[in-house]
């Protein structure tokens, strides 16, 4: 348990959400179970949820300053509200960190971000060959892989027809929170290519995919390590919105 929640109670954390709703809907019910399990209380919790589509247009623009604008509205509204820690429940939008940051430390809000802090998990069991289920669009970003090759790893993607797959079942069927058995075949199909390759450990960089973690670790389970980057961010999101003296 978490030394300053008695201290830190009235901190607030505020998620970025709606990206899509299967993932809002995970981040929401496992910050409460993380935080009762690391603070012993249920968290004081704000969620703003955007728009999918927009969000969703912008990127296939490959439209920065779009994706960037959409967070700051997220951002100005969570620091209106009261938030003080915020984390971006997805990881496409993290694309345009460089421009959003910016106006999150004018409003004096701390970002959690998801790749400094699923890589920090993965540093921590010790990986060293790290597959990525994610996106073609946060594959193609390299989001991750410069961040692991500098922390000593290895990125390793699925063939190129597994992750074509991927990327509809994603887009068909996991973005919404409701994949069928196709789908779900899709991902085992994934999981099992990555394991093939000899990784030791898979990141879930996809949160459309994280309300199917338990799937991943079952089908991982003795050969590799699981890291999933949305309970990374939400575990670092909680330490510092419940250590104190965050909050007021």
């Amino acid at each position: 348990m978490l030394g300053g929640c008695g201290v830190g109670v009235r901190a607030r954390l505020g998620i970025v959400g709606g990206l899509g709703p299967g993932a809002t809907v995970f981040y929401y019910m496992e910050a409460q179970r993380l935080c009762l399990e690391m603070c012993g209380r249920r968290p004081r919790l704000l969620v703003y949820s955007l728009p999918l589509e927009e969000m969703c247009r912008a990127a296939r623009r490959g439209d920065l300053e779009a994706m960037a604008g959409l967070v700051v509205e997220a951002l100005e509204a969570l620091a209106a509200a009261g938030a003080r820690v915020v984390l971006v429940s997805a990881n496409t939008p993290h694309l345009a960190r460089g421009l959003y940051a910016p106006r999150a430390r004018e409003l004096g809000l701390e970002l959690v971000d998801i790749v400094e802090a699923s890589v920090g998990e993965l540093r921590g069991v010790g990986a060293r060959r790290v597959g990525l289920l994610a996106t073609s669009a946060t594959l193609r970003s390299r989001l991750y892989h410069e961040a692991l090759v500098d922390a000593g790893m290895e990125p390793v993607e699925p063939p190129e027809s597994v992750q074509e797959r991927l990327d509809r079942a994603i887009a068909e069927e996991f973005t919404a929170g409701s994949p069928g058995p196709e789908a779900l075949e899709t991902l085992r199909g994934a999981v099992g290519a990555l394991l093939g390759a000899g990784v030791d450990a898979v990141l879930v960089a996809c949160t459309d995919l994280s309300p199917h973690r338990g799937l991943i670790e079952g089908l991982a389970a003795g050969r590799a390590r699981v890291v999933d980057s949305a309970v990374a961010q939400l575990r670092r999101g909680l330490e510092l919105a419940y250590r104190a003296p965050v909050g007021g």
